[in-house]
């Protein structure tokens, strides 16, 4: 015969199951759990694709926005947990760059002239892995268009959201240094670094800036969609997200690549274009791999601002409060 637990017994299991944070803005800065190895990881908050420390709790952020919120400016820039993640974020960034700009020279030095398929697999792969990588110990962003973007979002605090771009751009400028060295001064000036180069002559910097906007959008806008809003994820499940956001990556980079003779096609990642440029020493135009995403990153923050994914929900959760 099956006998219910007495009172006793419930209060029992009740009190060895992790307490969840209930700060949202705290639970974004240091996850903490009783049971560390359930919930406190260092990657865990609201834009990581991770997932937030506490799924599910984000009733400051529903009813106070992010920017009138003094907590989202000021706290968490002495934390350890964010300096450690961003100490991994440096290193991860440079070894993706890195591993990107050797494949961009192996493509050239094969001749191959067909290397949409190859960009776009490549691509796909290489982000989703390292974001598999990475993402519970520092939100897997690796792409100061990313971190922007969460931070104009409310998903990422100022500190964390600084601190990992800072991050970002050293390791940027880290794989820059390595590409020089694996490859030497003329080769590395010769294959301009690996990518993120065009024929102005072909292609004006005002057309690729658009390219690039409209590209950076367009991928911020399905990583936003498919993994990083933590309402979200709650559909979706954060395992699956950062392979439906490479893909979404490899898809962008297919339809961009091969556009215009001596076009690479969109860079989507500004520490990637300055880790080729201090390789290949091209500082033309530089200002484009930056001016780019950086649009995309503020229309897609207005978008997510005015209309986020679960403004629906949102919505009907109201309808039903005020029927109540």
């Amino acid at each position: 015969m099956h006998h219910s637990p007495s009172p006793a017994q419930l209060d029992t299991q009740e009190s060895k199951m992790p307490r969840l944070v209930l700060d949202p803005v705290r639970s974004q800065l240091r996850p903490e759990a009783e049971d560390l190895n359930d919930l406190a990881v260092d990657g865990a908050f609201g834009g990581s694709f991770a997932g937030p420390a506490a799924q599910g709790l984000y009733t400051e952020a529903d009813s106070i926005p992010w920017y009138r919120r003094r907590s989202y400016f000021v706290d968490g820039w002495t934390d350890e947990v964010v300096w450690r993640s961003a100490f991994v974020e440096c290193i991860a960034t440079a070894c993706m760059v890195y591993i990107s700009a050797q494949f961009g020279v192996t493509l050239m030095n094969h001749g191959i002239t067909q290397v949409v398929a190859y960009v776009g697999i490549f691509s796909a792969i290489l982000l989703s892995t390292f974001i598999y990588a990475t993402a519970s110990a520092t939100g897997g962003h690796m792409n100061p268009m990313i971190t922007f973007t969460t931070i104009l979002c409310g998903l990422t605090p100022v500190s964390r959201g600084t601190i990992l771009i800072a991050a970002q751009t050293l390791g940027g400028a880290m794989a820059g240094g390595l590409i020089l060295g694996s490859l030497g001064r003329d080769r590395a000036t010769a294959y301009k670094g690996g990518g993120n180069f065009f024929d102005p002559d072909v292609i004006s910097p005002g057309q690729v800036l658009l390219i690039e906007t409209i590209s950076g959008l367009t991928v911020l806008i399905l990583a936003i969609g498919n993994g990083l809003d933590p309402r979200r994820q709650a559909l979706y499940g954060h395992r699956l997200g950062p392979l439906l956001v490479g893909l979404s990556v490899g898809l962008v980079l297919c339809a961009g690549t091969g556009l215009a003779p001596g076009y690479t096609g969109p860079g989507l990642n500004p520490t990637r274009g300055l880790a080729l440029a201090i390789a290949g020493n091209h500082w033309q135009n530089h200002w484009v791999w930056w001016v780019g995403p950086a649009l995309g990153s503020i229309l897609s923050a207005a978008m997510y601002n005015f209309a986020p994914p679960s403004f629906i929900e949102r919505n009907t959760k109201k309808r039903l409060t005020s029927v109540a």
